[in-house]
């Protein structure tokens, strides 16, 4: 059976890194846990102290005891998304939990931030949520390798017109290896996320 899908990314590359000049604005910050993400989750996760959080995780399968087992693990270890403030951020790893990190990098000798635009995050959690087992997870490292796996330029812009990624712009583009058509959500520099979507649901719009 051909399966449609959708390709989600909108301005994400240009709007990535910030340098922290407003400790109080909120943001969707990457973070590293140091493999250590069930701890991080834990921490995050409590009731009184916790901050919003996304860790992605995808079903595998397992052997236990000789039994086939399905658990969901992290996508890729110690990948940690927090939404919050820089300063909320910095006063829970000082109180609860100290080893998780923000991502950063050094740009012109400045210091800068690794954040996901609001609505790029919300389409990525949208998809990994909603979505079946016939998710598919890609790291940006791989797809670089290979060019043609993603390819937007191939695409046509289209908005999703129902279903559970109602109102969601993107691409229908061809990703390698699979068939019919793919729906992608992009986190730029680390992950790509695909989803089923039916084809009555998408509208051309370029």
């Amino acid at each position: 059976m051909n399966h449609e899908y959708v390709l989600f990314s909108k301005n994400t590359c240009q709007n990535s890194m910030v340098n922290v000049l407003d400790k109080d604005k909120i943001l969707w910050y990457v973070m590293r846990a140091y493999k250590n993400e069930n701890t991080a989750e834990d921490r995050l996760s409590n009731e009184t102290y916790g901050l919003e959080y996304f860790i992605p995780k995808q079903k595998v399968l397992r052997t236990v005891k000789g039994k086939k087992v399905f658990f969901m693990v992290p996508v890729i270890h110690s990948l940690v998304f927090v939404h919050a403030s820089h300063q909320k951020i910095v006063d829970f790893k000082h109180n609860y939990y100290y080893d998780l990190q923000f991502v950063t990098w050094k740009s012109g000798g400045e210091l800068v931030y690794l954040t996901v635009p609001d609505e790029d995050m919300t389409n990525f959690i949208k998809v990994c949520k909603q979505a079946d087992e016939e998710v598919h997870f890609y790291k940006i490292s791989e797809i670089n390798k290979e060019k043609d796996k993603i390819n937007i330029e191939k695409g046509k812009r289209v908005r999703v017109h129902g279903g559970p990624f109602d109102q969601v712009e993107g691409y229908f583009i061809k990703v390698a290896k699979k068939r019919g058509r793919q729906l992608v959500v992009i986190i730029p520099d680390l992950l790509a996320v695909s989803a089923e979507v039916k084809p009555e649901y998408i509208q051309i719009i370029d």
